[in-house]
């Protein structure tokens, strides 16, 4: 018996049994094209009963772009890059996008991976990593290719930014210890810099030392659990005999910090030491940790992120924009306060 071979659906039996043009099956597959809602209903039903699917690649050889955008991440162990990724990947995909994740632990393999990207004619790149090299970042600009940097330095001329503003945090950070009643601050530090981490520490610092404050600088690894308990196990014991409110600049650490004060060394938080992160991540919630933080929106970055992509592939010429966003202070168990 001969083996029967089904057809593959084209966009012409799209069309036919949709009851609309053709033109009107390739704007309902194009990522911001004008199209009424009522039509691409009627499209994306008849390529679902079809089973019709867009070449994507193809069409980018036809078109400005294939609508792949490339997200660029690291460290997808961390409670907030994992939220981070899952967020844009899924509000690139209701405007119409393709998200292809690249993970950027290391610069030579990143940069490779990338090189490689560039050649399906995607649509844009979305870094949220300091790993990419600023020169990769440049080649984007060359090729014209749009850009977002997500909590990134702005030391190439190339792609908008958003970012949690490192002075702001400082700033907040402080005031929330001193309307808590510290007196004598401690910050844990990673040695491991990053524009975002080390900058908001920096900026506490900073801050401190213009109300007059003395301030301790505790030192951990990296940015993670085990390095901030690590950490602070290693940090002279006279040093939590002086000070009286720590500011760790992720969650992640304020949670290693805290095992390491409560559990480790038995000093009461926030009785003796009161403790103040970053990020706002779920953990920070849970009745074990009840944790003191500034929050940043990652629902709000990540709108402001897509809507700058759509902005910057319908105009290039556009100059290069930085969006700060908002903090806002999140006061639970760790600190004490009215309420």
């Amino acid at each position: 018996m001969a083996k029967i071979v089904r057809r593959k659906a084209t966009s012409f039996d799209v069309a036919r049994l949709a009851g609309v043009s053709r033109s009107a099956v390739s704007r309902a597959f194009t990522p911001g094209a004008n199209i009424a809602p009522d039509t691409k209903d009627k499209v994306t039903k008849a390529a679902s009963e079809l089973g019709y699917r867009v070449n994507s690649l193809a069409r980018g050889l036809q078109q400005a772009h294939s609508g792949i955008v490339g997200l660029v991440a690291s460290r997808l162990d961390t409670p907030l890059r994992s939220q981070q990724v899952r967020q844009l990947s899924e509000a690139l995909t209701r405007e119409g996008f393709k998200p292809m994740l690249i993970t950027a632990e290391r610069p030579d393999e990143v940069s490779s991976l990338i090189e490689s990207l560039l050649g399906y004619s995607i649509a844009g790149m979305i870094f949220t990593s300091d790993t990419p090299p600023r020169a990769l970042i440049e080649d984007c600009g060359r090729l014209g290719l749009p850009v977002v940097l997500v909590n990134r330095a702005g030391a190439s001329n190339w792609g908008d930014r958003v970012v949690a503003d490192n002075a702001q945090a400082g700033q907040l950070a402080t005031r929330v210890l001193i309307q808590a009643g510290a007196t004598c601050l401690g910050c844990l530090v990673p040695r491991r810099e990053t524009y975002s981490v080390s900058g908001r520490a920096k900026a506490f610092l900073s801050s401190a030392a213009k109300h007059g404050l003395p301030t301790e600088v505790l030192y951990a690894a990296d940015q993670g659990y085990e390095d901030a308990r690590v950490g602070l196990n290693g940090t002279d014991r006279s040093v939590f005999d002086r000070i009286d409110g720590l500011f760790c600049s992720t969650d992640l650490m304020a949670i290693g910090a805290l095992d390491a004060l409560r559990i480790d060394l038995g000093i009461s938080v926030p009785d003796q030491i009161q403790v103040l992160g970053f990020d706002d991540i779920e953990q920070a919630k849970w009745g074990s940790f009840n944790l003191s933080t500034i929050r940043q929106d990652i629902e709000a970055q990540t709108d402001t992120v897509v809507r700058l992509l759509i902005e910057r592939i319908a105009d290039s010429s556009l100059a290069n924009r930085v969006e700060r966003q908002p903090l806002a202070a999140v006061l639970r168990g760790t600190t004490r306060h009215d309420g």
